[in-house]
């Protein structure tokens, strides 16, 4: 009796009127949803196809529903449900329902905010309140934006000072892009325009990037204003062909004080070959280079002490459009328990450029053989740290990995 009551007195203060609903009791609009799978704070740049409504309890449709679900902007409706799917999941911890709206597939015009409308009643709760009171959601929405562009774009600092070409520039949209035919950057010194840079624009997980994927290595003079822009149309949504990107306008200052700093290998291929095998390796540089003669590379077995395994002749490879060290160990089987490391030893490679600027000696090690904890000062460093997607990192974050000299090291400030 006490329980009858107290439900009453909790429908009159919300303002909830109780509505005949033939044998299954009363209805009460206190159901509402835990979220969306559009989100007020993200834009929405699929085509409108199906939206997700998820409630904290087990859901049906309700009988009898003649109000439609819509999605609407400014109060007028601009596309109505075709149907409503119910997904019930039931797990040790939990029970949850989903709503799925769905819709005629079409893309909504961009730069407008519209309200998805789910009217009073359209749901229920699978089970009757105490046998009498059967709980429907009430009427609810969820607002989201389809942008007029991609946006505004974070990343590299503008007025940086700048070198060469060897430094990461590189711009991210807070969506997944792909290019819109072959883009390139504008590069102009001062204000005459001098060069076209490949624009490489790709995405990972929510986030769009473009970089400029310089053809060839270049100096920017020092104290020389230059300027890097993408034109507006470079690049678009995965999913939406008509949502692009607005013009990006970089500057920087030209830093390159006429002399070649030396340099070291950018990408390793045993960093993605895992097969235990170790046969052809191949070293990627930044830069056209040769190779000195009589060269080689050595293979090195770490523990229990460190010994010269073999040595082997490297060779040049420039067919996909970079400049690759190929050597090949012919099948050795790397023992992970002791562990390895490939030597590049100084003055094996040097640069096409400047003879007299060589390949600081690097090395690769294995896994197993562990990562190096060391500080590396950007300003006394003879060679640059780079991710490890092989990218030139100016300002590392300590406590992430990095490589540095062939080696994989921790930052430590």
């Amino acid at each position: 009796m006490r329980t009858k009551l107290l439900i009453t007195i909790v429908l009159a203060l919300l303002g909830l009127q109780a509505v005949s609903a033939g044998n299954t009791g009363t209805t009460a609009p206190i159901m509402w949803p835990v979220s969306y799978t559009v989100k007020s704070d993200r834009p929405f740049v699929c085509p409108l196809e199906e939206i997700g409504v998820k409630f904290d309890r087990a859901i049906k449709l309700m009988d009898g529903v003649t109000t439609p679900v819509t999605v609407q902007a400014n109060g007028v409706v601009v596309a109505e449900a075709t149907s409503l799917e119910i997904i019930n999941s039931e797990s040790k911890n939990s029970t949850e329902g989903i709503l799925n709206v769905h819709f005629e597939k079409q893309n909504l015009p961009k730069g407008v905010t519209y309200q998805l409308c789910i009217p009073e009643g359209v749901i229920g709760r699978t089970e009757m309140e105490d046998g009498i009171y059967q709980l429907v959601n009430g009427a609810t929405g969820v607002k989201f934006t389809v942008p007029a562009s991609l946006g505004p774009t974070y990343g590299t600092e503008d007025g940086l000072h700048i070198p060469d070409s060897d430094h990461f520039i590189v711009f991210y949209w807070g969506l997944e892009t792909k290019a819109v035919g072959q883009p390139k950057f504008d590069l102009y010194r001062e204000n005459e325009k001098i060069a076209e840079i490949p624009a490489e624009v790709t995405y990972d997980w929510d986030l769009g990037q473009v970089r400029a994927a310089f053809d060839a290595y270049m100096t920017f003079d020092k104290g020389v204003p230059y300027r890097l822009i993408l034109p507006a149309g470079s690049a678009c949504s995965i999913y939406r062909d008509d949502i692009t990107n607005d013009e990006i306008v970089f500057n920087f200052i030209g830093a390159y004080n006429g002399k070649m700093d030396s340099f070291t290998y950018t990408w390793c291929s045993l960093y993605t070959d895992h097969s235990g095998i170790l046969g052809e390796v191949s070293f990627t540089f930044d830069r056209p280079i040769e190779i000195a003669p009589d060269a080689k590379i050595q293979l090195y077995e770490i523990y229990p002490a460190e010994k010269l395994i073999m040595e082997v002749t490297p060779w040049l490879n420039t067919d996909g459009n970079c400049w690759q060290l190929m050597c090949d160990f012919g099948g050795y089987h790397r023992d992970d328990m002791w562990g390895f490391t490939i030597v590049i030893p100084e003055g094996t490679v040097y640069s096409s450029d400047d003879h007299n600027v060589k390949c600081l000696r690097s090395e690769f090690r294995n896994e197993s053989a562990g990562v190096d904890n060391i500080t590396v000062n950007q300003s006394q460093s003879d060679s640059p740290v780079y991710d490890l997607f092989g990218r030139k990192v100016n300002k590392p974050i300590p406590g992430s990995m990095y490589i540095h000299n062939g080696k994989k090291i921790i930052y430590k400030n």
